[in-house]
Order: structure tokens, then C-alpha cells, then sequence
């Protein structure tokens, strides 16, 4: 394998690096080349983490952003990628979500890949340009049935991503989503469930949980999505949107253009095995 010279070198930074899609991905990157910075909430600066760099970084707290970036800048002079990766799942109905629960949804999943977007930009326009991968979901461009909280994030970082890539080409800046389907990572450990509960409204819910639950557990390596990533920033002209995810779900979206609403709207509610009265 080709090791690229410290001058040739690109400097990576990954959220959500200390687990999941974040760190195979920052993993896969330092593995070839690449200097990676992997991020996230838990954990010290520095510790060894599969041969990048892990940085302690809440995306929620832009003061937190500016330390990791600037520690980036002065170390290297230098930014050259951006993986948006960091965010939070959730299983429940919208009515059982208090404004707090959503409110940390959204803080994490599309306001801190705001937050990072906003502080990164400088530097990669400072680099004389570079690449910024924002990690959605099928579920961005999907809506899901209990999962309306974490598919309105995913939703608004599509739409944040589409204007991104239009005003930042002058800069050389170019921007790219991924839109993972499941797979196999800590997420259901770490999944958030709606504090309050009335089954007897929405006993679906429960049926929705345990089906995401297995769906996950038999899913593939996030080491896919690695290698995706890697793919992207190797391409001299990538593309907006790259699906990473089953046939099944891949077909779903393209499903979703070409049929009726509530025919597609249908085709969701019985894959969650939802019976509809009218």
C-alpha cells in the first residue's frame, strides 16, 4: 500500500468517530493514507482509537467545534474533509415526544451538523477547497413511522446539503450526502425512546421498536460505508447523493417517484405490519 508523503497527506475530520459508521469510517481512511481526527462526546483527547486521532467534541456546542477545529488548523494549517456523521436515533410516536426529547434530536442531528458546517467551511475555503460528506438516512428522504422525530433531522440535513453544495462550488468546496440504509452498529444501545408511553394508542409502536431492533442486528459492517467515503474523496467529480443500503431499501426511494402517495404511504404501513381501519 502507498503511503502518501506528510505534504500530501489529507486531513480528515469525522463526528461521531468513537463508534458505528464514524469510527470504521475514520478507521478505513487511516488505513490508507489519510490523517483522521475522529470525534465525539465520550472519551479523552488522544486516546488510541485504530490508528486516528480521536478528539473529545460536542457537535451541539459550537465552543466545543471551534476548539477541535482551531487544535486541526494550528496543528496543520490545513482542512481538507468533513464526514457529518454524529447523531441520535429514536423509536416512538410523535404525540409521546416532549419538546425537550425532540429538541435534543434536532440539536444533535441537524443543528450540529450545522454547527460543524458553519465552523469547517473557513478552513476548506482557507485549504483552497475540499469535500464535505453529510451521513443522512434512507429515512432523510423517507418518512418512517415512529421514527418522525429522527426523519425530520435527516430531512432538513438533505435540504442544508442541497443549498450547501450550490453556494460552496465557487469555492471549491464540494458537497456530498450519504443516505445509509441499516447497519450492524451500537445505535440500538443507544437509541432513544419517547419517556412517555400509552400503548393501548399506539401499540404498533412497540411492533415498529423490535422490528428496527433486528433489522439492525442482522445488519452489514459499517466498514461499507468506509469504503464509500473513501471512494467519494478519491472521486474527482462525486456525486450529490450516494445510497448505501439494502435492495430492498435502496429500491424504496425509487418506489417512492413513481407512486401515488398513499399507495407508497400503504407499502410502509405494511412492511411495519400497521392495520389501518378507515
Amino acid at each position: 500500500m502507498h503511503t502518501p508523503s506528510a505534504a500530501d497527506q489529507r486531513i480528515v475530520l469525522v463526528t461521531g468517530g468513537s463508534s458505528g459508521i464514524g469510527r470504521a469510517t475514520a478507521a478505513y481512511l487511516s488505513q490508507r493514507g489519510f490523517v483522521v481526527y475522529g470525534t465525539g462526546r465520550h472519551g479523552r483527547d488522544g486516546q488510541p482509537m485504530d490508528n486516528f486521532t480521536f478528539l473529545q467534541m460536542d457537535v451541539t456546542d459550537e465552543a466545543s467545534v471551534r476548539r477541535v477545529l482551531d487544535y486541526v488548523l494550528q496543528r496543520h494549517g490545513r482542512l481538507d474533509a468533513v464526514i457529518n456523521n454524529a447523531g441520535l436515533g429514536m423509536v416512538g410516536p410523535v404525540e409521546m415526544t416532549s419538546e425537550a426529547e425532540a429538541r435534543e434530536m434536532m440539536d444533535t442531528n441537524f443543528h450540529g451538523v450545522l454547527n460543524v458546517c458553519r465552523n469547517a467551511i473557513p478552513m476548506l475555503r482557507l485549504s483552497g477547497g475540499g469535500h464535505i460528506i453529510n451521513v443522512t438516512s434512507i429515512g432523510g428522504r423517507v418518512g418512517l413511522p415512529f421514527r418522525g422525530i429522527y426523519c425530520a433531522g435527516k430531512f432538513a440535513v438533505e435540504g442544508l446539503s442541497e443549498a450547501l453544495s450550490m453556494e460552496l462550488k465557487k469555492f471549491n468546496i464540494k458537497v456530498s450526502i450519504i443516505e445509509p440504509g441499516d447497519f450492524r452498529t451500537g445505535i440500538n444501545q443507544n437509541r432513544k425512546y419517547p419517556a412517555r408511553q400509552q400503548p393501548d394508542l399506539y401499540p404498533e409502536s412497540d411492533t415498529a421498536r423490535s422490528q428496527v431492533i433486528s433489522e439492525v442486528e442482522n445488519a452489514p459492517h459499517p466498514e461499507a460505508i468506509g469504503r464509500l467515503v473513501h471512494s467519494i474523496l478519491n472521486n474527482p467529480r462525486p456525486r450529490l447523493r450516494y445510497k448505501a443500503a439494502t435492495p430492498m431499501q435502496r429500491l424504496s426511494v425509487e418506489i417512492k417517484k413513481f407512486v401515488p402517495d398513499r399507495w407508497f404511504e400503504q407499502l410502509i404501513m405494511n412492511h411495519y405490519k400497521m392495520k389501518h381501519k378507515p
